[in-house]
């Protein structure tokens, strides 16, 4: 399923609040997305009507099991393309971690797979 740059990151934005235990509200998406509150709903809207989120009347919002899965594997594009722009081009973590938000949009599940091997080759060596 093909979300888009824009929901790929609310579900990521999700996903990572859900894993600190706490319940997910809109607005703390919102805070840490730095978007409206507005936007979050249209984008939360839309998450549901693909089945990859619930949402409580006026509460929290929740993964499905797809959510999860999707969620995890977007999160996983974004870390382990910060990783490798940070340990094996030595790129700054501030500048990694917006271009890994850029990139793991985009990028080929081939290219994907040969810096997965880099970094695990990279990592071997130490």
């Amino acid at each position: 399923m093909l979300l888009g740059e824009s929901l790929e990151d609310y579900l990521e934005t999700i996903m990572v609040l859900s894993e600190k235990g706490d319940k997910v509200r809109s607005i703390d998406v919102a805070k840490m997305m730095g978007v409206s509150k507005p936007s979050v709903n249209k984008a939360v809207n839309n998450l549901k009507d693909r089945g990859l989120i619930t949402q409580e009347v006026y509460g929290g919002i929740t993964l499905t099991e797809s959510g999860r899965k999707m969620g995890a594997m977007i999160f996983h594009r974004h870390t382990t393309i910060t990783r490798f722009l940070i340990e094996v081009l030595g790129v700054s973590d501030d500048v990694a971690e917006k271009d890994a938000c850029r990139i793991e949009h985009i990028i080929s599940a081939e290219t994907f797979t040969n810096i997965e091997k880099m970094i695990e080759e990279k990592s071997s060596e130490s």
